[in-house]
């Protein structure tokens, strides 16, 4: 995406902070995740509807650390997070100068 859009170029990504909950089964889940060296908030889901099942596909909930860890190097960088009340969260993410 770095090489194909503009300098001004910009990224809205709504984000869940996985680490954000008490709820027993979601730590169990991030806990399994670890064991299996996957990332705590990485859901393996597919979509399904009446008699159409999609393929599997891994979707990632990332915690604002995380989702800055994940950009490093990447010629991409959050410039401004929009916090809800809860887990959730938008991170405007803009083009550094370099990759």
């Amino acid at each position: 995406m770095h090489t194909i859009t503009s300098a001004e170029a910009k990224i809205i990504a709504e984000a869940v902070d996985p680490y954000q909950t008490n709820d027993p089964l979601h730590l169990a889940y991030q806990r399994s995740n670890r064991e299996q060296r996957r990332m705590s908030g990485q859901l393996r889901i597919r979509i399904r509807h009446q008699n159409i099942v999609g393929a599997w596909f891994d979707y990632l909930l990332v915690s604002q650390k995380e989702m800055k860890q994940i950009l490093t190097g990447t010629g991409w960088q959050i410039s401004k997070i929009l916090s809800d009340k809860g887990p959730g969260y938008t991170a405007i993410i803009t083009k550094t100068k370099t990759v």
